[in-house]
């Protein structure tokens, strides 16, 4: 992100604790409790989101050297991703071509080859198969077009970005949507993968994707965590092209800059501000002090009232905390994480699943303080080929 760009915002969260206000839509939405019941809706979901659509997956940390691997079932279709010999990256269909076995187990670590446990056929980590077990009895056939099927993928800006089937190439400039001097500031590469974990929930994946929209709830739901720490219902949302950027202010963040005497040009952005990015369809990605969360919500494959977060966490080489004065964490991230996310976020949308399957609603409604989701409520729908969702006044919302 440009400096500008930080001024502006940092400018407009100044001026909404100042005046007590917040970005608005202009007007208010009703989504149809069908958007999350519907299981016609549900299986169109699953190939053209899910399959057809490239999606944020990992950062470049998570092949942090040549011959570094990473191998996955979350996307509900078996995908290894490399770093071969001379430092590309590839994606793969992790499925052996003799009889479709997966042929790395799920995990992460180091190798140069992989052996298919069923009956040892050998591919190399570039994607070539190099060894066919017995073929003097097995019969000839042409190794060189029977490698690991190759996903479409690239890495850029320190992402990884896949296509889950094949299909077109995947440009993550077209992707980003005017996010890319944004990217390119965050300087993703020189984050270290550090753990990850899965959460699994009892409600539709959007409606965990809608927790991540707007800081209206903070005060209410969040009032023993991190309430205290951060301006409820104020928050900058901007749109680029299917994605969105939302930012919130630091109360802490905040004091220190005008007890410093700072100018708003000194202003340390990334350390009084946390930033929310969410890339389509279904990857968001946290910046905070500590780090990078990056979660990725994928819909349970039977049950479209049940989901997965597969979330990974990237530390940097400083903690600015520290650099600041400011007290270092005294638990690991995962706890903070989850008592927030988790026990709070979650729950809640679980409790929403409750009410979207009782019967008793029509629509859900967002506010017009709720304009990030807003955004990705009609951008989902525009995908699906549905009809836009339009604004309407307040008093003519029943």
């Amino acid at each position: 992100m440009i400096k500008e760009e930080e001024i502006r915002i940092l400018g407009q969260l100044q001026s909404g604790i100042d005046n007590g206000t917040t970005e608005e839509a202009g007007g208010i939405l009703r989504v149809p409790v069908s958007d999350y019941t519907s299981e016609e809706l549900f299986a169109r979901e699953q190939q053209v989101l899910f399959k057809e659509q490239p999606m944020l997956i990992g950062l470049s940390s998570d092949l942090p050297e040549p011959d570094s691997y990473v191998a996955t079932n979350e996307t509900g279709t078996p995908i290894l991703m490399t770093r071969d010999a001379d430092g590309e990256f590839h994606a793969f269909s992790n499925i052996c071509r003799h009889r479709g076995v997966q042929v790395v187990p799920e995990g992460r670590g180091r190798r140069g080859r992989f052996t298919c446990p069923f009956h040892a056929w050998t591919y190399k980590n570039s994607g070539e198969l190099l060894a066919v077990t017995q073929e003097e009895s097995f019969g000839c056939i042409d190794k060189g077009r029977q490698g690991l099927v190759e996903l479409p993928a690239a890495e850029k800006y320190g992402m990884l970005w896949i296509r889950p089937s094949p299909g077109e190439s995947v440009n993550v400039d077209d992707i980003l949507g005017g996010l890319v001097s944004d990217m390119e500031s965050l300087d993703l590469p020189g984050y270290k993968y550090e753990e990850s974990q899965v959460l699994k929930t009892n409600m539709n994946w959007k409606l965990a994707i809608d927790t991540y929209g707007e800081s209206y709830h903070f005060a209410s739901l969040h009032k023993d965590t991190i309430g205290p720490d951060f301006y409820s219902n104020l928050q900058v949302s901007n749109a680029f092209g299917e994605n969105f950027r939302w930012v919130v202010a630091s109360k802490l963040g905040f004091k220190y800059v005008h007890d410093s005497g700072l100018v708003i040009e000194e202003w340390p952005y990334h350390w009084i501000t946390t930033t929310i990015y969410f890339f389509f369809p279904n990857t968001i990605l946290l910046r905070s002090p500590e780090g990078f969360d990056l979660a990725r919500i994928y819909p349970d494959e039977n049950n479209l009232g049940k989901s997965r977060t597969h979330v990974s966490f990237y530390m940097g080489k400083q903690d600015m905390r520290e650099h600041f004065g400011w007290s270092p964490p005294e638990e690991s991230h995962w706890v903070g994480f989850n008592r927030v996310i988790r026990d709070e976020d979650y729950a809640a949308a679980a409790s929403s699943q409750l009410g979207v399957d009782s019967g008793t609603l029509t629509h859900i409604t967002l506010g017009r303080n709720e304009l990030t989701l807003h955004h990705y409520h009609n951008v989902y729908r525009r995908a699906l080929g549905l009809p836009a969702l339009e604004l309407q006044e307040a008093q003519n919302v029943s």
